[in-house]
């Protein structure tokens, strides 16, 4: 029992030690997102994180869904990411480049469509739902500050390797000989083909334990 003590009590001060960023994204308030992230400081050079936000409004909706009416939207994204700081003055900030990976999905409900079947127009409304995963390249730049606070800006492109489109009334519009549906402006495609993911994130940050080298 005392053996146990004494490891949960090496374990606690190992754990104050290291070095954890919180940050929020408050850049993507622009885009009706909500994001959250904490890094862990493997080393002066080296970190791991991950980031985790939502959004009320698909930013890659053309605009021609809403045209016929409101619907509710909500997308979440989780994103693990890896950094290695260039010349770090104060442990972990300054220029860094690194890698990212994001799962991505997200969900359309009561969205109206028009179209025509054997010259009848036809309204309806659908449920889309989409799920994908991107892997990507970034690069930015952390401002840390005397004391615990640090602001940081994030660039990042990447690339979707996987997309899935669930829509409710599928079989219902395929009978349609026209129609202004198009499932693509649920997915993130860039242009018409492209299927391209692209980050932008400009945080402020608090540092809980480590060490600042000034």
């Amino acid at each position: 029992m005392k053996k146990l003590i004494v490891a949960a009590l090496i374990l606690s001060g190992a754990s104050l030690k290291a070095q954890h960023d919180v940050s929020l994204d408050v850049v993507s308030f622009a885009f009706s997102k909500y994001g959250l992230g904490y890094e862990y400081a493997l080393n002066s050079q080296n970190s791991v994180g991950i980031n985790f936000n939502m959004s009320s409004k698909n930013a890659f909706d053309d605009m021609k869904v809403p045209l016929y009416g409101e619907y509710k939207y909500s997308e979440m994204n989780i994103i693990p990411e890896y950094k290695w700081f260039a010349t770090p003055n104060k442990g972990n900030d300054g220029v860094y480049m690194g890698f990212y990976g994001k799962f991505r999905t997200s969900s359309s409900k009561d969205n109206v469509y028009a179209g025509m079947q054997d010259t009848i127009p036809v309204l309806g409304k659908t449920d889309v739902s989409t799920s994908g995963i991107s892997i990507g390249v970034l690069t930015g730049y952390k401002w840390k500050t005397a004391g615990a606070f640090f602001m940081e800006v994030t660039f990042g492109v990447g690339k979707f390797i996987s997309n899935s489109v669930t829509v409710s009334d599928e079989a219902n519009i395929d009978k349609l000989t026209t129609t202004d549906f198009d499932q693509d402006n649920y997915i993130p495609y860039v242009g018409n083909d492209m299927a391209v993911d692209l980050r932008i994130a400009g945080k402020i940050g608090f540092r809980f334990g480590g060490g600042s080298k000034e």
